[in-house]
């Protein structure tokens, strides 16, 4: 039977990652990523290595490296939704609640699953080696709200020792072929730039990624509340 008291605090919040936080608890996510795990190439063991979830929300991918038996998992996020690099037209005065309370939900998740992953205050833009070199980084999701996703890309490289899986919404842009295109917007979509696939490679190998094993694109339907039905494109890049 579940824990009345910690299934009664996760419906008091609204879940971005589906977790299944025991005890028959599990949160009504956006997304559910639990069926698609084979899709994102992660190694199935991660013994011995040092991994960072770049901008974890409720820590879905954070806890999912440590599940799979890493030493060390770094999350990586901000707290205060007005130092998150959105649109500005996308910055309502109560800001969003999914983003309000992230903190609150890892820390729930977190102590729910006896979890030893370390959450650092961090933007994608502020990565540098002062934390460290990680043999594995994972970035999800995260390009398509950033105003420089090249910038980012750099500074995921820039703690990368080992690979960098990074998973984005794409876009199919008519004619483009495997040019790499992308669709810039931030006013009537609360995105910047909405990549093609050719073009996120690009900017992988553009970075300085050796390798890049790009995965087929799939599609991850929403579960509660909305979000990107479209797309993904995946890439593995290794230094």
């Amino acid at each position: 039977m579940a824990d009345s008291s910690l299934a009664e605090q996760v419906e008091s919040y609204g879940w971005y990652h589906t977790l299944d936080l025991g005890d028959g608890v599990v949160t009504k996510g956006m997304f559910d990523h639990r069926q698609m795990l084979d899709r994102y190439m992660l190694p199935s063991d991660l013994s011995g290595m040092r991994c960072l979830d770049v901008g974890t929300m409720d820590g879905f991918w954070a806890f999912e490296m440590e599940r799979r038996g890493a030493d060390e998992v770094v999350a990586a996020d901000l707290a205060d939704p007005s130092q998150l690099d959105w649109p500005p037209l996308w910055r309502p005065e109560d800001k969003r609640e999914m983003d309000v309370t992230k903190e609150d939900r890892f820390g729930l998740a977190h102590r729910a699953l006896g979890s030893r992953v370390k959450r650092v205050e961090r933007s994608v833009y502020e990565l540098d080696t002062d934390l460290g070199e990680f043999d594995l980084v994972f970035c999800g999701d995260l390009l398509v709200h950033l105003q420089s996703p090249v910038t980012a890309v750099q500074r995921i490289h820039r703690v990368t020792r080992g690979q960098a899986i990074i998973c984005n919404p794409i876009v199919k842009i008519r004619f483009a072929g495997r040019r790499p295109l992308a669709r810039f917007d931030g006013i009537d979509e609360f995105q910047w730039w909405l990549l093609s696939e050719a073009a996120m490679e690009r900017i992988v190998r553009a970075v300085g990624f050796k390798q890049v094993e790009v995965g087929p694109a799939f599609k991850l339907p929403p579960t509660h509340g909305g979000g990107w039905e479209g797309l993904r494109g995946i890439m593995r890049g290794s230094v």
